[in-house]
């Protein structure tokens, strides 16, 4: 296969200058040009076949090709003392029409794994890691990735069918069971009060007097109070 200028579709500006000067660099696309041909790579991808390219990769359930391909994008990287966050960049260049955008990211994602109990999603840990190339404004959209791949692995574990087809797609998401708690929390600490006032054995009017005693100006109903408890009980109720 001729190689040709590396099209790159990132739109912003800074990304872009950051993949070009890897892509362009001296020695790169001899880089490309030799892995094309180990794997066979006759033809691109389209980049919206991801799936398509995953499967010709993985071949006829052999493990380690997708690991020796791993492998071998991890040499192209180190070779240009480059971090794992170009590792999508150097794999769009090698077998894509074409690097889109959202391929980039100057800091990203990593599950760690626990080293005692690798096989436990519950023991992961998160973290963003950053590079020479973060700015604080590159945080943001990292965050709002995994807080998108925890509420999809939530909702994965919560319907097996649902869990069933996002195998099949190679989408699925690992991580905690444990759910986040809401982001509305204005009253919690007046809840838990009255949880444990419930708890200790008050009745629900009791805790009413006693709640307004202490706060003249509280506006609450018997009925409000019991509404409180049974939310806060529901909320410890989740993992």
């Amino acid at each position: 296969m001729e190689i040709e200028r590396i099209e790159i579709k990132i739109k912003k500006e800074r990304y872009y200058f950051d993949v070009a000067i890897l892509v362009d660099k001296e020695g790169f696309l001899d880089w490309i040009k030799s892995l094309r041909d180990k794997w066979k790579i006759k033809s691109l991808f389209d980049p919206n076949d991801y799936h398509g390219f995953y499967k010709y990769i993985w071949g006829d359930i052999k493990i380690g090709r997708w690991n020796e391909f791993s492998a071998d994008v991890k040499k192209v990287r180190e070779s240009f003392n480059r971090s794992p966050n170009f590792d999508e960049v150097i794999i769009y260049a090698l077998a894509f029409k074409y690097i889109p955008d959202g391929t980039y990211k100057p800091c990203y994602l990593e599950t760690i794994v626990d080293p005692i109990d690798p096989n436990s999603p519950e023991k992961y840990k998160y973290a963003i890691i950053v590079t020479p190339n973060t700015t604080i404004d590159d945080l943001k959209p990292i965050l709002k990735e995994y807080q998108s791949k925890l509420a999809t692995g939530l909702e994965q574990k919560s319907d097996s069918s649902i869990m069933e087809k996002a195998v099949a797609k190679y989408k699925f998401e690992l991580g905690p069971h444990y759910v986040p708690p809401s982001r509305k929390s204005d009253n919690i600490i007046r809840d838990r009060d009255w949880y444990w006032l419930k708890e200790e054995g008050l009745s629900y009017k009791e805790i009413l007097e006693l709640s307004k005693s202490k706060n003249k100006k509280l506006d609450i109903t018997r009925d409000g109070i019991i509404t409180a408890i049974k939310s806060y009980k529901k909320r410890l109720t989740k993992d």
